[in-house]
């Protein structure tokens, strides 16, 4: 599973990463302990309403979906992932397969090891930015303003990953990120082709332990992905 993560990396940077088109207002700032609920960047790339080429944005968006149908914005609190082997069937994700893609960049995410009683958390990593395959929805608020959410795609964990726990995000290469995005992509066939990949692109991420202290959301700052030696 994904349940914190750090994007540190400035928006400015995102930009030329993702080949960004425009970008939001109210990005938010660098963080080092991401919870859900939080307000993250998501890169999305929406089906244009008229004849013209899609416009790929950076925008802000909150970790928990909430899809269009929600009688409100609660729901999301426990949709912040969702499992890529049923999201094309369930109603809370299908529709975000079929036509509303993103990516969730990221510099890596902790994933906590149980032995015994004990739980060690460990930071994964790559040597650049990374981005998770997510899924967007738009909510309409009670006072007629939207609410952009997003969600993180999980699968079973491969390689050294599987040794900490038996989920890890959808880790998408940049080599497919366009297809991904793509609007016009089949929804299915764009996730079974990530999914397929995403135990190559584990292959290329380093892990080390980290302080427990990243498991307090109060906790922030860069020390927190720090290596320590474990007791």
């Amino acid at each position: 599973m994904c349940g914190r993560y750090v994007m540190a990396t400035p928006a400015s940077d995102l930009v030329a990463l993702f080949e960004i088109d425009e970008s939001a207002e109210g990005l938010p700032e660098p963080s080092w302990n991401i919870p859900p609920t939080t307000t993250v960047p998501i890169v999305v790339e929406p089906r244009p309403r008229e004849e013209t080429p899609p416009i790929r944005r950076l925008e802000a968006a909150r970790w928990g979906l909430v899809p269009a149908w929600a009688d409100d914005p609660s729901i999301g609190v426990r949709a912040f992932n969702a499992r890529a082997e049923t999201a094309a069937e369930k109603p809370m994700f299908r529709d975000g397969v079929r036509e509303r893609r993103a990516l969730v960049p990221a510099d890596g995410w902790y994933e906590w090891q149980k032995q015994g009683e004990a739980k060690t958390p460990h930071y994964i990593h790559g040597e650049a930015p990374i981005s998770f395959a997510g899924l967007y929805a738009w909510w309409k608020q009670p006072d007629g303003s939207w609410l952009l959410s997003t969600t993180i795609l999980t699968t079973a964990a491969a390689g050294e990953l599987a040794g900490i726990h038996e989920r890890m995000p959808v880790v998408v290469s940049a080599e497919m990120r366009d297809a991904w995005l793509d609007p016009t992509e089949d929804g299915e066939a764009a996730l079974g082709a990530v999914v397929a990949e995403a135990a190559e692109s584990a292959e290329s991420l380093t892990m080390h332990v980290v302080d427990r202290r990243v498991g307090n959301v109060r906790e922030t700052g860069a020390g927190l992905m720090a290596p320590i030696n474990p007791a």
